[in-house]
């Protein structure tokens, strides 16, 4: 009858007016209900009132919860023998803190942080939140359910804020959250995992809480029986937790890694199982997320210690050899395969163990058998039909196997020079590097640039190796020129594109430092300094990879200045300068190299060593290649600096002055270097002193920790023993406090 009144053609009200009427009329129920909640007497009539009231908590939304919020909460810590009636206000809270954009029965026209508001008034009073937790603990399996729901949208709400309260009510308040994953019935379990989710996430306290409640254990344990990496979205839960617990927290790793958690990752790649023609997708999403905590564990953004400990870890167990396995099938899908190499080359990265591992690792589904790395680089050089990730991925790996493996770098090398450059019909990792290098193909010349940036980073005899290398174009010795020549060649072709003469640059930068040979080459070069010039010159650009070239050419002039050892006669270091100052212009020298440092490309670049690129636009600088500018632009910048300022002439006199000056400065600063020499031995005998009683500290707190665990829920009889070992813990903690500082 009121639908038909309010729409009826004879009915002189409006629909606004309809509007207004029906929320004064909401008001006033509501507000009944409410003196109802709190005044009647008969428990029936207050769950009635309080199931009406849920009734208009999604359509009455601001009304409800403005009006009966502190009524509900106080039912949650005043009522809890009656369940039906904490359940409803459970629910009714629920209701109020959540907004279903898709649902037609929300209140239209809410601010858009309403749920938020409500979240922050209901846990201004901490209690109120306490006795959210205290419900957790009730074994109904209605209200446990319900409790656990409502926390998570708490959480979800105010994440940090939340996190806080639940840290105050103390460790076992993270404590019985942990339990929940025990419970018998599935639902629970579950529901605990999404709590778990967002309670873990971005707070190291409560992560070291969650794994020394047997939080691992807990999981790994769900993870079995959900069937690991085959399992449905539950693994998935599962391992999103685990990736919270060890991100960013050194002492949850260590646990992890001591405790034996690595060697069951293992189980996870079963062989039957990677090697299924058939992947469902939550599958994939299983085994990526195993990936990523492998990755985490070994992420070169953690401490040296933990990564050698994980890399050795996981090279024992034999999980690096499954995942190389994985290399060789051909039924893993794109994305996964890309994330395992990542993978891999987190695992061998600085490690030459792992690394020699790696380059032993044979490709047998072929006809003939060849090395694992030469069918990725053949990937990553001729793979145009390869998905992106997929071929970056491969040029990750290849510069984790590079870094810092001398002996690699070398072999490679020995490949491209002339006496073994002529073994017919035999490709090798070397020679796929420079057909990338040549390569039309923009993919394959920017990631084999950088790779052969990589293959001579912080090493001066294979910088001057690579000068030997002789390349014939068309196969006809009078035609052959050497790699620098062919480089400037290629950076002068106008068809080459921003990106490839950007990995050019990159390559001839790294080549150029520190080694006063190749800067000889370039030089000798008769383009080569006039293609700097016109680059430093030309008019500024609003093109991001246009500025980076001009910076680039600038880093290149600049090191020709800092490594020069003038045996060219028309380019030595006093006629670079000459060329800055007449034909360039200091200031916009300086300009032009500082604007790479100015650059997004260099600060991403910068941010971590592992290689993210998500489309081939993002393709510019690299971590390695970051560094090694940060380090030398200063002093680029300091040598133009102090020979501005040093230009004016001197007699002989003088000059004889200076030099004994010189002379006796220089002793000086011998003396002082041998004295910071024995001071510098003497840190290091003192580091290694602390370091090895620090690691017997930390192992004798870690078995002390295990203790207290074990007995804390002991009965009261026990308590004068628990008290005993947390005081030894306390004073190992403080003792292992003052030794960090004592080496700092």
């Amino acid at each position: 009858m009121a639908f038909w009144r309010s729409t009826s053609l004879f009915s002189s009200s409006t629909p606004s007016t309809t509007t207004i009427n029906d929320n004064t009329i909401n008001q006033e129920t509501i507000e009944r209900l409410c003196d109802r909640l709190q005044l009647a007497t008969r428990i029936e009539d207050r769950r009635d009132a309080l199931r009406d009231l849920k009734g208009y908590s999604k359509k009455c939304k601001l009304e409800v919860g403005t009006k009966s919020m502190i009524l509900l909460a106080d039912i949650l810590q005043g009522d809890r023998t009656d369940l039906d009636l904490i359940q409803l206000a459970l629910e009714t809270l629920s209701n109020i803190m959540t907004y279903e954009v898709d649902n037609n029965d929300e209140q239209p026209n809410l601010p858009q942080d309403i749920t938020i508001q409500f979240t922050e008034l209901f846990i201004k009073n901490k209690e109120h939140v306490h006795a959210a937790l205290d419900l957790i603990e009730e074994t109904d399996f209605n209200i446990r359910r319900t409790s656990i729901k409502f926390l998570t949208i708490l959480l979800t709400n105010c994440t940090k804020t939340l996190q806080d309260i639940i840290l105050e009510s103390g460790p076992m308040g993270v404590s019985k959250l942990v339990d929940l994953l025990q419970d018998e019935r599935e639902v629970i379990r579950n529901d605990a995992l999404l709590l778990l989710q967002i309670l873990t996430r971005s707070n190291a306290n409560i992560q070291k809480i969650v794994a020394f409640e047997n939080g691992f254990e807990r999981l790994f344990e769900i993870l079995i029986s959900e069937g690991g990496s085959d399992g449905g979205v539950i693994v998935e839960d599962c391992l999103s937790v685990l990736l919270n617990l060890l991100k960013n927290n050194p002492s949850n790793q260590s646990y992890f890694r001591e405790s034996s958690f690595i060697r069951r990752l293992v189980d996870c790649f079963a062989l039957n199982s990677i090697g299924e023609k058939h992947w469902l997708k939550q599958k994939e999403t299983n085994i990526n997320l195993f990936l990523q905590v492998i990755r985490i564990l070994v992420s070169p953004t953690n401490s040296n210690q933990n990564i050698v400990a994980c890399q050795r870890s996981i090279s024992q167990c034999g999980l690096l050899h499954r995942l190389c396995v994985m290399l060789t099938m051909t039924t893993i899908p794109p994305d996964v395969l890309a994330e395992a190499i990542n993978t891999i080359g987190d695992i061998v990265r600085g490690n030459n163990e792992n690394q020699q591992f790696l380059g032993a690792v044979m490709n047998n589904t072929g006809e003939i058998p060849q090395p694992v790395l030469l069918s990725l680089l053949y990937t990553m050089v001729a793979g145009e039909k390869q998905l992106f990730p997929l071929r970056i991925s491969i040029l990750y790996c290849f510069q984790c196997y590079l870094y810092k493996n001398d002996y690699g770098k070398s072999m490679i090398v020995q490949t491209l020079l002339p006496q073994t450059a002529n073994v017919p019909n035999q490709y090798t990792l070397g020679h796929l590097l420079i057909i990338g290098y040549l390569s039309k193909d923009i993919i394959a010349s920017w990631c084999s640039s950088i790779a052969l940036a990589h293959l001579i980073m912080d090493n001066q005899q294979l910088k001057e190796a690579i000068l030997k290398v002789v390349l014939s174009i068309d196969q006809s010795q009078s035609n052959a020129k050497t790699l620098m020549e062919i480089s400037i060649d290629l950076l002068e072709n106008s068809s080459s594109s921003f990106h490839t003469r950007i990995s050019i640059l990159i390559f001839l930068c790294t080549w150029l430092s520190n080694c006063t040979l190749a800067v000889q080459a370039f030089l000798s070069i008769p383009s080569s300094i006039s293609y700097l010039i016109s680059q430093i010159c030309a008019q500024s650009v609003a093109d991001d990879l246009e500025v980076l070239i001009q910076s680039l050419c600038s880093f290149a002039f600049g090191l020709c200045l800092l490594f020069n050892n003038n045996q060219i006669s028309t380019c030595s270091t006093e006629s670079l300068e000459r060329i800055i100052k007449k034909r360039i212009g200091i200031d916009l020298f300086q300009e032009k190299l500082e604007l790479l440092s100015k650059s997004d490309y260099y600060a991403k670049a910068l941010y971590k060593p592992q290689l993210k690129l998500s489309k081939s636009n993002d393709m510019a600088l690299d971590y390695e290649f970051a560094r090694l500018y940060k380090i030398l632009e200063g002093s680029i910048t300091r040598l133009l600096t102090t020979r501005t300022n040093d230009e004016q002439p001197r007699s002989s006199d003088q000059s004889s002055t200076m030099l004994v000056q010189y002379t006796d400065l220089i002793q000086q600063q011998s003396q002082q270097i041998n004295t910071y020499q024995q001071q510098e031995k003497q840190f290091f005998e003192e580091r290694d002193f602390y370091q090895k009683k620090i690691a017997e500290l930390e192992q004798s707190l870690q078995e002390i920790r295990d203790q207290y665990t074990s007995l804390k829920f002991s009965s009261e009889q026990k308590q004068n023993s628990d008290d005993g070992l947390r005081t030894i813990c306390e004073q190992q903690q403080m003792e292992l406090e003052y030794l960090r500082n004592m080496m700092v």
